[in-house]
Parts: structure tokens; C-alpha cells; sequence
């Protein structure tokens, strides 16, 4: 499953990047983020995940926990991990690429997440409606660190 979007923010290429390789700075963006620790380069992270968009009675989240490698690049970050949820593997690779633009970082993200068993077990449309409202809350608050 792959997402991807565009926001514009007036830092610098070095200033986003620098944001984005530390996790101090953004683990706070993670929706319902419970603990996380880092290790040079290395993010772990439990959260939970609001899938109240299902609407199965007596569940409104999920606890999401992952193991993710930061790799900082000359014009990007990526992002490439595991984890588990609901007792199902998943796995992760995201892109943050940075351009500058009059002024402003543009910053274009993509996201593919192989939700493995998950997928099957829910469908794609279900997967897609709990996991926009979670990466929107997460891209709105990266921006609007960055904003400040």
C-alpha cells in the first residue's frame, strides 16, 4: 500500500533535515505515542493506532510497536522498519525528499507499508481508512513543528 503527499515549510533544507533524522523532535507526531527509545540511528517506538473509523464495537485503537533504521541522505531522510500490530508483521519504507524553493523547503513524502496478513484480514479499503486520518495527523504535525 503506498501513500504520498507534498508540504512546504520556510526552513532550510539543513534545518528539516536535521528535524527529521532526530527523533526527539518528531516521536511526539505519533498518534497515540505510548514510549520510544533511540540508539544512534535506530528509532523504536510503540503507539496506538485510533481505527475507531471501523467501528467494531469495543475497539477504537490498536497498539502499533516498530524497530526503524533513519538514513540520512544529501536531499532526503529515509525511513525503512518493522514492526507488529494485532499480532501481524508489518513493514515499512518511507521517503522524505527535500528541495529547495524560493525561499521555502519543499518537502515530498512517500510512504509504502506492507501490512502483510493485516491486509487480508481487513481489506485494503479498511486499511486505507484507518491509516489516513493517522499519517494526515502525523504529516500536519511535522509541518507545523517545522512551521515554528
Amino acid at each position: 500500500m503506498e501513500f504520498k503527499g507534498t508540504f512546504d515549510v520556510k526552513r532550510t533544507i539543513e534545518a528539516v533535515k536535521g528535524f527529521l533524522i532526530n527523533p526527539k523532535q518528531f516521536a511526539e507526531c505519533l498518534t497515540g505515542l505510548q514510549s520510544y527509545e533511540t540508539n544512534n540511528n535506530v528509532f523504536k517506538a510503540i503507539f496506538k493506532l485510533d481505527v475507531s473509523q471501523m467501528k467494531i464495537p469495543h475497539m477504537t485503537t490498536l497498539t502499533a510497536s516498530i524497530n526503524a533504521n533513519i538514513i540520512e541522505k544529501e536531499n532526503s531522510v529515509e525511513i525503512n522498519g518493522d514492526g507488529r500490530s494485532a499480532g501481524v508483521g508489518i513493514k515499512f519504507n518511507i521517503i522524505l525528499g527535500l528541495k529547495k524553493d524560493e525561499g521555502i523547503t519543499r518537502v515530498n513524502w512517500f510512504a509504502k507499508i506492507n501490512l502483510g496478513m493485516l491486509s487480508r484480514l481487513l481489506g485494503e479499503e479498511n486499511i486505507r481508512r484507518i491509516a489516513e486520518p493517522n499519517i494526515n495527523h502525523i504529516i500536519n504535525c511535522i509541518s507545523s513543528k517545522l512551521s515554528y
